[in-house]
């Protein structure tokens, strides 16, 4: 589209591109291709994103045209308690490495009960304050027309409400997991619960529209604001098909390896006992053929991951994160894919976010997760894999199922591609365009000239 018929929005992500890393998916794709529906991003995000990895990379994916300003993040509390950990294994020798624990423990105690009575949503808050003025400078200088922010961090929303209060410009809150209501919600204070949900509510009262990554997370969103039902919508996330462009032949028993890949980040709380179960009855099962069989883990897995993934006696590749085109061929090269979705409250509302570039790598899908979830109702509308609860026997069943295929060389079939349409970024991204002009032209439309109409609006 013509230059001179984009209108402007300012995407608000403190992760953004080159930041690393799977949350950076969602608005990155969304910047890369609001050009072709009339609309140039104006980024705005942080210069460096503790805890996440680089991957520079993704910034080659954006259309020339898009504007990004990194603004100076600074450090975080967090960052400080995460510190700490590499500061009490930096010691020689037992006596100093006990005496600079004690040390820490002492600091890291006083930065938590700190933490603990701080009314801000979390350690970007500071990054978002510094932002107010710059960006007053530019909404004011620039022609822009709309505001977007995503979750998480709660800054990027708060930044918005403040340019929202300050400019009345219409605004896209879009919610890519849930916050005091997500699964992984542990807030231990009591007065920075009650101020995380109060801002949450002033965010969902004061946003034009909010947008949920599932229909039920839009479901519990929508509950907070039980009489403007209207302006919560569903976006999910997707994958992108140029990332998918190349071509790739297809591993179907051409190898004496059986690759099962895991891609993305992986934590204690997503390879519980049962997991670790499954895995050691389905290794202790395949007998002469146990090396057959390669599980390869690609990206961040915790150390107590691991250690419990490794103690099972599948012969295991650990990988750290890796460019995200590298990422997408892991997928398409392994023979399966495993999906681990969460648990916790409301964990049967989540999309797992690497589920979608595994549909569109087509191969098999092994869905460990809550049984009637999201991730199952996908997987089994696109006819991808198979599935098993948080139980050691059916995740045994579900492994045996798909190794023994691909065995007699008849595996199991990955997503159908008539299926994959409705999940592609661009699609999804012609959406959030159509939701910001709807926003846009009820913004312009001529006020009404019906009498009666005018006397009931009349103060």
């Amino acid at each position: 589209m013509n230059d001179a018929h984009e209108r402007k929005v300012l995407m608000i992500c403190h992760a953004f591109p080159p930041t690393g890393g799977s949350g950076v998916q969602r608005s990155a794709k969304f910047a890369k291709y609001l050009p072709e529906f009339g609309w140039l991003p104006i980024v705005w995000t942080a210069d460096a994103v503790d805890g996440l990895p680089s991957d520079p990379t993704l910034s080659n994916d954006l259309p020339r045209e898009v504007v990004v300003h990194a603004h100076r993040a600074g450090g975080g509390v967090q960052a400080y308690r995460r510190s700490l950990r590499g500061f009490v294994d930096a010691g020689d020798g037992a006596r100093l490495r006990a005496a600079a624990s004690q040390v820490a423990r002492a600091i890291d105690w006083r930065l938590q009960s700190w933490l603990a009575s701080a009314p801000f949503p979390d350690d970007c808050a500071a990054w978002a304050r510094r932002s107010v003025r710059p960006l007053m400078r530019m909404v004011e200088g620039d022609g822009i027309e709309l505001l977007y922010s995503t979750y998480r961090p709660a800054s990027n929303h708060l930044l918005a409400l403040e340019l929202k209060r300050r400019t009345g410009l219409p605004w896209v809150a879009d919610f890519r997991d849930l916050w005091t209501d997500d699964y992984r919600y542990r807030e231990p204070s009591a007065r920075r619960r009650a101020a995380h949900r109060k801002l949450e509510q002033e965010i969902l009262d004061s946003a034009d529209v909010v947008v949920g990554v599932t229909p039920t997370q839009t479901e519990i969103l929508a509950a907070h604001v039980p009489s403007a039902q209207a302006k919560f919508v569903t976006i999910t996330n997707g994958f992108d098909p140029a990332d998918f462009e190349e071509s790739l032949t297809a591993p179907e028993g051409h190898r004496n390896d059986f690759v099962l890949a895991y891609v993305g980040r992986l934590d204690a709380q997503r390879t519980d006992a049962a997991l670790g179960d499954g895995l050691r009855a389905f290794a202790d099962g395949l007998g002469a053929d146990r090396e057959r069989v390669l599980f390869r883990l690609v990206g961040h897995v915790n150390a107590v991951a691991r250690e419990r993934i490794a103690s099972t006696g599948l012969r295991c590749e650990f990988h750290d994160y890796v460019p995200h085109a590298e990422a997408i061929r892991t997928m398409r090269e392994a023979d399966a894919l495993l999906l681990i979705a969460p648990t916790g409250p409301n964990c049967e509302t989540v999309i797992a976010a690497n589920v979608f570039e595994y549909l569109a790598a087509r191969r098999p899908i092994v869905l460990v997760g809550p049984r009637g979830g999201e991730c199952e109702r996908i997987v089994r509308s696109c006819r991808a894999g198979v599935v098993a609860p948080f139980e050691s026997g059916p995740i045994d069943a579900a492994l045996t199922r798909v190794f023994g295929a691909w065995k007699i060389g008849r595996p199991l079939r990955g997503c159908n591609p008539s299926r994959l349409g409705v999940y592609s970024r661009v699609e999804l991204t012609r959406s959030l365009a159509a939701v910001f002009d709807r926003l846009i032209d009820e913004r312009d439309a001529p006020l009404p000239t019906d009498a009666s109409l005018l006397e009931t609006i009349a103060p």
